[in-house]
């Protein structure tokens, strides 16, 4: 025996469940055929196989590659293996293999070693209502190396009783490591309850999904969807990993609170859903109060704006006609600007602009006039919009400030078409902001496996 057999054979987790799609319910083992990262060992499709039997799953925690040569499965005197054409089978690292039954149907009593049927709830006798005492063992050979498990919990017998003849009962079971007892219940979790994020940036929320015991249920897949909010229909996906835990990512370039929530669905079509988490996502004017302004005939998603500078009437275009010459871009009234409200400045540089640097992206207002009565230079903000802003401001007009207009938060511009909300960006292309951007039909966020 080499030492590294002896070190694969120990660098596996073997769990153990009960499969009843007679009775279908949520303690129906999860993950289970079409997982992601599993080889299925089992009746298939599911759709054709009625299930109820014992299973076995084992993942590979090893950094290489092992090979599964065989599971063996003792009940007393009852012996089932997993062998064949498909042994050895080789598991890459984080995969695992999952063995049951291989073909649908009930079965009573000791019906191995061909795991055809697999009612381990039934050995070695049907109707047992009292914990008949027999614990099973699993047998799994790795790399050539054969290592004992005992199912001290009486998982794969249903705790030594035959609960479907004796109170009709649900007889399946969610995957628990061998040696444990079953533990009935599970929770899913989303955390943390509520964040605020500045748009752009991108905001995390986990996914936690363990059984009633607290203990983690390991490479289920997550589904996440917001469900109200800027982004309302954005989904995603994510896959549990060691500790029960699911990510999922993404940013925005909409302000206002997003509601999420994570549903767990089952081989037997049984959901389990989160509590609800919000995102609140928000955008800054420029720093320390006031805002810039750009012209609404130049305000369409996508566009190049000059926001500051010397010649801000030059590059501005007005539905009220042109703008005064010394207006240069920056309102300091009202601090916190909203569409509909009107603006004003002094004119030239006495209004005096951020010292800077500006945010990556900033909240701006659209205005269709900038006229000068006497000391004040005034306006609408017939929109605002969220500019995307260039390197190299400077507070001096001599240095001009511009940026990309990325998305619309409120009201309407002469120039601004198909101004509805961004939609969520992937992390993988945090900087994309093209309008209407979306998660497609199989975009998923990132997760941890």
């Amino acid at each position: 025996m080499s030492l590294t057999q002896v070190v694969a054979a120990s660098s596996i987790s073997v769990f153990v469940g009960y499969a009843d799609s007679a009775r279908t319910g949520g303690e129906f083992p999860n993950p289970w055929d079409g997982a992601p990262n599993t080889t299925f060992d089992g009746c298939a499709p599911q759709g054709t196989c009625t299930f109820d039997g014992g299973a076995i799953r084992i993942r590979n925690d090893n950094p290489t590659a092992v090979s599964v040569d065989q599971v063996s499965v003792h009940i007393g005197d009852c012996l089932y293996t997993w062998s064949g054409a498909r042994y050895p089978l080789s598991l890459a690292p984080g995969a695992s293999l999952i063995a049951t039954q291989r073909a649908s149907g009930v079965a009573v009593g000791c019906t191995g070693p061909d795991p055809l049927t697999f009612d381990s709830s039934d050995i070695p006798d049907k109707g047992t209502c009292t914990n008949d005492g027999i614990q099973p063992t699993v047998d799994v050979t790795i790399d050539g190396t054969t290592s004992s498990y005992p199912d001290s919990g009486q998982v794969l017998n249903t705790g030594g009783i035959d609960p479907g003849a004796c109170s009709n009962g649900d007889e399946s079971t969610q995957w628990v490591r061998i040696g444990s007892n079953s533990c009935p219940g599970q929770t899913l979790t989303l955390s943390p309850s509520t964040q605020t994020d500045p748009v752009s940036t991108t905001a995390t929320v986990l996914a936690t999904f363990t059984d009633a015991c607290g203990s983690p249920l390991s490479d289920v897949v997550v589904g996440f969807k917001i469900a109200t909010g800027p982004n309302a229909g954005a989904t995603g996906q994510g896959v549990t990993n060691a500790l029960g835990i699911a990510t999922f990512t993404y940013s925005s370039l909409v302000v206002g609170m997003d509601s999420l929530r994570a549903a767990v669905t089952n081989a037997v079509g049984f959901t389990r859903t989160s509590n609800t988490a919000t995102v609140t996502w928000t955008v800054e004017f420029a720093p320390g109060g006031g805002s810039f302004v750009i012209g609404n005939n130049d305000a369409a998603l996508g566009s190049a704006v000059y926001f500051w500078g010397s010649q801000w009437a030059q590059h501005n275009s007005l539905a009220a006609g042109p703008a005064s010459r010394s207006f240069k871009g920056f309102s300091d009234q009202p601090v916190t600007p909203a569409c509909g409200q009107g603006w004003t400045s002094d004119p030239g540089n006495s209004t005096p602009p951020p010292d800077g640097p500006l945010p990556e992206f900033m909240a701006v207002i659209v205005t269709s006039s900038a006229r000068q009565m006497g000391p004040e230079v005034s306006g609408d903000a017939v929109a605002i919009v969220i500019v995307r802003t260039d390197p190299g401001y400077e507070p001096n007009p001599g240095h001009a400030a511009t940026g990309v207009i990325v998305a619309v938060m409120c009201g309407s511009a002469a120039a601004i078409t198909g101004g509805a909300p961004q939609r969520p960006q992937l992390t993988t292309a945090p900087t994309q902001v093209r309008s209407g951007a979306a998660f497609g039909p199989g975009g998923a966020p990132t997760s941890t496996a």
